[in-house]
């Protein structure tokens, strides 16, 4: 009699396993560091979004440059459009689906332009927005 209850809980386990698992590798963050010449850059994702918000961080880590920042959007991953850019030294930037509500599910780029006359180091990650 213990067989069969064992085996129906390793079921409903899998199955739940099976369930939540898509969910959680949806959530999960894309992280870059590197270095770049002036006039090259760098992307993270594609990251795929249908929760309320995502986010773009990034940090020069060799001085006080201010490279272009920017998100990218795309509804099937294929063109993408910028939605946002900005230069600074660091970044946090959330794009918010109750704001955006157009945006969402949607497959996002963070990206890093160096359009400075500087060889820039950075960190760059997109993933899961604070809200």
């Amino acid at each position: 009699m213990r067989k069969p209850l064992l085996r129906t809980l390793f079921l409903v386990t899998l199955v739940a396993g099976l369930v939540i698992a898509p969910a959680a590798i949806a959530r999960v963050t894309d992280t870059g560091s590197g270095t770049l010449t002036p006039g090259s850059n760098a992307c993270v994702g594609p990251f795929y979004s249908n929760g309320t918000s995502i986010e773009l961080s990034g940090q020069v880590t060799n001085g006080s440059f201010s490279p272009k920042w920017s998100i990218w959007w795309s509804a099937d991953n294929t063109t993408f459009t910028k939605k946002f850019a900005t230069h600074a030294i660091g970044i946090t930037q959330d794009i918010l689906q109750s704001q955006n509500p157009e945006l969402f599910p949607g497959y996002f780029l963070g990206c890093v332009n160096n359009d400075t006359p500087y060889t820039v180091d950075y960190t760059i990650s997109i993933g899961p927005g604070q809200y």
